[in-house]
């Protein structure tokens, strides 16, 4: 298509089925030694035109945004460079699916770390959970590629394994084969021995370092108990638990430090062994006092005893909950993650995402949607949306000596309110939603009345752009570029039709069911060059707007959506963005049981215009909102802080009711007073530094002494100065 003779990147969707057989029929041509012309004439016809909605790009965003498309579509497992390389540009879309999912209230927390000392949830900003999902989609934390202790161990642990299990490996070659690269003579016992005995000192070390935490609780435990004798019994039983349960960890950990210390002086003594002195091998005559996940008897003693060192280098006392949790260890890969999946995981961005929905935010994608996004009267816009679900927790219990498995459907994982089942809307982009529907093998829902209401096109396979992509690949070996496994389509019989971008205006019906390119498209999506200039970067401006729209709440009152959507786009201190259509009617449905009767309730997006406008017409909307709601406490009290501008404008509008116009211009001019004084008459009074204001007598001053001018002295010098 076209939008003022540039040139638009446009995506056709239609039925599954349908795009299913062009889709084969496109890369069969692709991948074939079949003719052109026979080809078209079976594969380009007919049976390849079908009926669809076109879809267009913003020309800053299409070019890359087809390109992530084009990975999702081909579905070939990426390389963790290639992989790393296109999230770099997923994550530089601002507003986008990214930002857009719940990082700070459902990432997983069943230890409660982010809470306060007093247990509330911490400020989103400070949250955690963000940070993880752009660390993990930078290459943190991949899976099979950590070079942490544990993971490293288990590496080793592995690779033994498969070792012994394939072809009876003897661990004696290998640790011959280790010595003759190091030169020395030191036999395979001398090294685990040595290697035990650094190992007992570490867990030593730790054993002494829970000792004394333990103590360190116990005496605050004993001394909050002695300070609190005012308490009631239930508290001074509950103190006397408290206690209890720590002394019972006391006695644990000098347990473990005992057994610590027993076994290095065994293996102490087995090393002081001589040549002779004993028939048994000094590393029979100790044990470690952790206990060993796995002991063969078909391993020697040395062997047993390398398991169990590479044990305790993978142990993890506090395991994160999900990979790349900040103030964890590092998660311990499965053998399968280490060794396959860590080669070749994902096919695209999208499917990195979706994995860790699923384990940062304990979530899966249960559907993703195409919805109508502008307020704009006669505008379709389309914008994605997906549809995140809450997965249950997986519990299991012994009962009578078996193991049963439940759901837990009451554990909200460290999230208050977050249950199994819950839902949250993620809206996105509409190649975002797509690229997650492709991702996931999901279907792209679309709502009926704006599928029927969409300008469909018939559209079939460009034969000679086909014909292209095929000599691409013939010349680089049938090895498909990835750019062209989409199958590039065309209007049937060369037909055209016009693009336009959100908010442009609507010269004939027609152009009203065109699906639009979104106003709310970020430019800096994907280029940061040739930016334009923030009209806020003009020194010359006034410290506040000057641009007051809405005088008095009858004219708010018969504001449409759509005004109040172009006011907003116009007003300096609004910096958000606009709410979908679905957002505004979900507000006032959910308002609309709240003493409303035949009255309409405030929307969504009279929350974000309300503060924007005039300070007397706020009051106002605010007043009647709250006597409509029987609030009339609020609504006494904001009666209270009228401020004395609006009292002159409610005693003006009062007078010419009463038919008094000459009172009605004097309360006017007094309001007009009252606004020159203010920098800013859309703020409260306070709100800002009343030294920004005019000094009322100074004001008053002035207005008299220039009503007191005689303007015809100076000729036609003063014409329309007031």
């Amino acid at each position: 298509g076209s939008s003022n003779q540039i040139s638009v990147d446009v995506l056709f969707l239609s039925l599954p089925e349908k795009c299913r057989a062009i889709s084969k029929n496109y890369q069969d041509y692709l991948t074939t030694s079949i003719n052109q012309d026979t080809y078209e004439k079976n594969n380009f016809g007919d049976s390849s035109s079908i009926q669809a909605l076109p879809l267009p790009l913003s020309t800053s965003t299409s070019s890359l945004s087809i390109r992530l498309l084009s990975h999702a579509y081909a579905s070939k497992p990426l390389s963790k460079s290639t992989i790393l390389s296109l999230n770099t540009l997923f994550l530089r879309r601002d507003g986008g699916l990214f930002d857009n999912i719940p990082w700070s209230t459902w990432s997983i927390d069943p230890d409660k770390k982010e809470r306060d000392a007093a247990d509330n949830v911490i400020e989103g900003k400070y949250t955690l959970g963000k940070r993880v999902a752009y660390q993990r989609l930078m290459g943190k934390d991949w899976e099979g590629r950590s070079l942490s202790l544990g993971n490293m161990a288990n590496r080793i642990r592995y690779l033994l394994e498969s070792e012994e299990k394939g072809d009876d490996t003897n661990f004696d070659d290998m640790f011959d084969d280790f010595e003759m690269s190091a030169g020395k003579e030191t036999s395979e016992e001398d090294m685990m021995l040595s290697l035990s005995q650094r190992l007992l000192e570490l867990e030593i070390k730790e054993a002494q370092m829970e000792v004394a935490e333990c103590e360190q609780q116990l005496a605050i435990s004993r001394a909050a108990q002695s300070s609190d004798e005012t308490d009631s019994m239930m508290d001074l039983d509950l103190d006397n638990i408290s206690a209890n349960e720590d002394i019972k960890l006391l006695e644990n950990a000098k347990m473990r430090l005992q057994n610590a210390e027993l076994s290095l002086r065994e293996l102490t003594s087995a090393m002081r062994q001589k040549p002779g002195d004993s028939p048994s091998s000094p590393s029979s005559s100790f044990s470690f006092p952790w206990e060993e996940k796995t002991v063969s008897e078909n391993r020697s003693k040395t062997s047993n005893l390398l398991f169990a060192v590479l044990d305790k280098m993978a142990e993890q006392k506090n395991p994160p909950p999900y990979r790349g949790a900040i103030g964890y260890p590092a998660k311990l890969d499965t053998k399968e993650e280490m060794f396959e999946n860590s080669v070749l995981p994902y096919t695209s961005p999208y499917e990195l995402l979706i994995d860790i929905i699923d384990e940062q935010l304990n979530s899966e994608v249960i559907g993703c949607v195409l919805e109508q996004t502008s307020l704009f009267e006669d505008n379709l816009v389309l914008g994605g949306a997906l549809l995140l679900q809450r997965k249950g927790i997986t519990k299991s219990v012994t009962i009578a000596g078996e193991a049963v498995s439940y759901t837990d459907d009451d554990d909200d994982y460290g999230n208050e309110g977050i249950l199994p089942q819950s839902t949250y809307v993620v809206e996105c982009y509409s190649d975002e939603a797509i690229g997650i529907a492709m991702a996931s093998s999901l279907p792209v829902y679309v709502e009926q009345k704006t599928w029927e209401r969409a300008g469909r096109v018939s559209v079939e396979v460009d034969a000679s752009m086909a014909t292209q992509a095929k000599k691409d690949a013939t010349a680089s070996e049938n090895r498909v570029n990835v750019m062209n496994r989409i199958p590039f389509m065309k209007p049937v019989d060369g037909f055209e039709f016009a693009v336009q971008v959100e908010g442009e205006k609507i010269s004939s019906e027609q152009e009203s069911k065109m699906i639009r390119i979104p106003l709310t498209t970020n430019p800096r999506l994907f280029d940061d060059s040739d930016l334009p200039q923030s009209p806020t970067a003009n020194p010359n401006r006034s410290v506040f707007s000057t641009f007051n729209p809405v005088k008095s709440l009858d004219e708010y009152d018969s504001l449409s959506d759509d005004e109040k959507a172009r006011i907003l786009l116009k007003l300096e201190s609004f910096q958000g963005e606009l709410p979908r259509p679905r957002a505004v009617r979900a507000s006032m449905s959910n308002r609309s049981d709240k003493c409303y009767e035949d009255e309409a309730p405030p929307s969504l997006l009279d929350d974000i215009l309300v503060p924007l406008v005039d300070e007397s017409v706020r009051r106002q909307f605010l007043i009647r909102d709250a006597e409509r709601r029987r609030d009339y406490k609020e609504a006494n009290a904001l009666r209270e802080s009228t401020s004395p501008r609006q009292k002159a404008l409610e005693e003006a509008q009062l007078a010419r009711e009463e038919g008094s116009e000459d009172d009605a211009l004097k309360f006017e001019e007094e309001a007009e007073l009252y606004k020159n004084l203010r920098a800013d008459v859309t703020q409260d009074e306070g709100a800002y530094s009343r030294f920004l204001d005019r000094d009322d007598w100074y004001e008053r001053e002035t207005q008299a002494r220039i009503k007191r001018l005689d303007k015809s002295k100076f000729g036609s010098l003063l014409d329309g100065m007031d």
